[in-house]
This record gives structure tokens, C-alpha cells and sequence, in this order.
């Protein structure tokens, strides 16, 4: 049976549902922000800049949102090294899988992005060599002498034989605090992938995986056989914009078109704004230039205009 839906975008506010946070160290608190999810259609994105100099994006509905990309990027002498920055674990110098010889061991760090106020994030990939290898997703903060603050973790990536590490990564930090990446709930386990969220201020880790797949598309109770009323997220591409909008994609239920949602934040206004004025696009192209040029694009997440391809 067809599903009757509105013209309007379906919101919901959830409660985020909290995942266990391991901090290098002391007590930490738990907050429980709520979202407004808007279904922005399963075409392409486009984006833009409004009169207020904010960015937009705009879905395949023709409905336009305030959405002010990450910037992030990774200074050059930080870019492919792992010296001086830190790791979460040492090397394992004293486990019995060296069989005596702690050279075995190994513990080393790279970072992927970093964004203007110096907060950056990385891959800490640790173990013994010819035995299964661990990741760990990591943030730090960049010091007044220009070194790196102690490495705290965020999530695992699946334990790999002999790198390089896998089913982990960083999406983007925003200037807000809040870190977007993706990894495991178990790292013994091969998947799934899972999407996190990380609040420096709150300092809370949230599944996001659990907190699309709880959000309802639909409250009809006259659903098609083996149909569900909720959401489904489809993959761990995400993007976040620098006041902690969200965009990400999932399907309704576990079939049919992929569709593009922005999950609005209850502090942020989330009132549709004027789709920007042509002449816009040229100026937002120079303003997302720089957060295109250091993403590796994986899928079709967000093309628009500017023609680009998130991860």
C-alpha cells in the first residue's frame, strides 16, 4: 500500500542516544542534544550562499537550508608523517607476541584534518608485527610551542593484519568543537561500519548509525508488507558544518531511493531560507574550495554544482 506523504519535511526531535566514550582520562558528562531532521529528496545537492553570507544547501525539493561546510585542512609538515604526533597506545613492547624481541612492536600516528582554532584529528595504528594490528580514531590540540596535545581516542577501526588500518576514518571537525568520523562498535568484528559524532565540550560520543535508524520517516500505520517506518542509514558519508549541522543519507525503511537528510541541531534555526542568486555560486566556490581540495571523495554523497563528490 502507498505511503501518503506531505509536502512538508518530516521532522523529528530524538534524543541522541549516547555510546560509551573511553577517555584517556577522568570523569566526563553525558548531554543529550536534540535534532530536527529535514528530508531534502533523493537528487543531487546544490550549494550556495545566502544574503546573509551563510552557505546553503539546497535539495533536490527545491528546499534550501542554512549549511556552512567544515573548513578543515592539515598544515604540510604535518601531512603523511608520525613524527611528533602522538599516539593513544604505546607500543606493545611487552606482549608475549613478540616472543622476547620488543622491536616486534610498534605504535605509530598520523593525522588527517585539522581545523582554525588547531583542533586536529588522526589514526593511531598499534600492535605486532604479523599478528592482528589495532586503529584508534584520535583528537588533539595543537599547543602554543606548535606541538600536539596528549592523544585522546574516539573509536576503533576493525583489527587488521598488518595494516593498513581499516573500516575507520575522520569525515570532518567543525569549529564548534564536534568531531565527525566513522569506525566500529566492536573492532573484533568485521563491520559494520558505524557513523559517530564527538562533542569536545560535552564530551559525549554518539552512534549516529543508531540515532538515524530511530528517527521515522512516516507515521502512517497502513505500511507495505515488510515495510518500516524508519529510516535507515546507508552509508558512513557524512558531512558536518561548522555551527554542527548534519547531512547524511539513508533510505526509507531498508529499500528504495537514497535519500538526502540534514539533521538541524534544536540550538540552530531551522527555517527554510531564499535559494542564493546565481551570481553566489562563484563566490561559494572559492569558499568551499579549500574543504573540497582535502576531502577524499568516495560516493555521490553531495554533488552540486560546485560538482563535488563526498566521501
Amino acid at each position: 500500500m502507498d505511503v501518503a506523504r506531505t509536502d512538508q519535511p518530516f521532522r523529528l526531535r530524538l534524543a541522541l542516544l549516547i555510546a560509551g566514550l573511553h577517555l584517556a582520562a577522568g570523569s566526563f558528562a553525558h548531554a543529550d542534544p536534540m535534532y530536527t531532521a529535514i528530508d531534502l529528496g533523493t537528487g543531487s545537492l546544490t550549494y550556495g550562499v545566502a544574503s546573509s553570507g551563510n552557505g546553503t544547501v539546497t535539495g533536490s525539493n527545491g528546499q534550501t537550508y542554512l549549511f556552512n561546510p567544515a573548513q578543515n585542512y592539515l598544515p604540510s609538515q604535518w601531512t603523511g608523517t608520525s613524527v611528533g604526533v602522538p599516539t593513544v597506545e604505546p607500543a606493545p613492547v611487552g606482549s608475549p607476541l613478540t616472543n622476547g624481541n620488543p622491536s616486534y612492536a610498534y605504535s605509530s600516528s598520523t593525522l588527517s584534518i585539522m581545523n582554525s582554532h588547531g583542533l586536529a584529528a588522526g589514526i593511531n595504528f598499534y600492535g605486532v608485527d604479523g599478528h592482528l594490528g589495532s586503529s584508534e580514531a584520535f583528537l588533539t590540540q595543537m599547543q602554543a610551542s606548535g606541538s600536539w596535545g596528549a592523544a585522546i581516542p574516539l573509536w576503533a577501526g576493525t583489527m587488521t593484519m598488518g595494516g593498513p588500518y581499516s573500516e575507520i576514518g575522520i569525515e570532518g571537525i567543525a569549529a564548534n568543537g564536534q568531531i565527525l568520523g566513522h569506525g566500529v562498535v566492536d573492532p573484533n568484528v568485521n563491520g559494520p561500519e558505524t557513523l559517530f559524532l564527538y562533542d569536545t565540550k560535552t564530551q559525549s560520543l554518539t552512534n549516529l548509525t543508531n540515532l538515524v535508524n530511530a528517527m521515522t520517516w512516516t507515521n502512517s500505520t497502513q505500511l507495505s508488507a515488510g515495510q518500516i517506518p524508519t529510516w535507515m542509514l546507508q552509508n558512513v558519508n557524512g558531512h558536518i558544518d561548522d555551527q554542527g549541522r548534519l547531512l547524511v543519507q539513508a533510505t526509507e525503511g531498508q529499500g528504495g531511493p537514497v535519500h538526502n537528510l540534514l539533521l538541524i541541531p534544536d540550538n540552530l534555526p531551522g527555517n527554510q531560507v531564499l535559494a542564493p542568486e546565481p551570481a553566489a555560486w562563484a563566490t561559494f566556490a572559492l569558499l568551499i574550495g579549500g574543504f573540497v581540495a582535502h576531502r577524499r571523495f568516495r560516493a555521490p554523497f553531495c554533488q552540486g554544482r560546485i560538482g563535488a563528490k563526498a566521501r
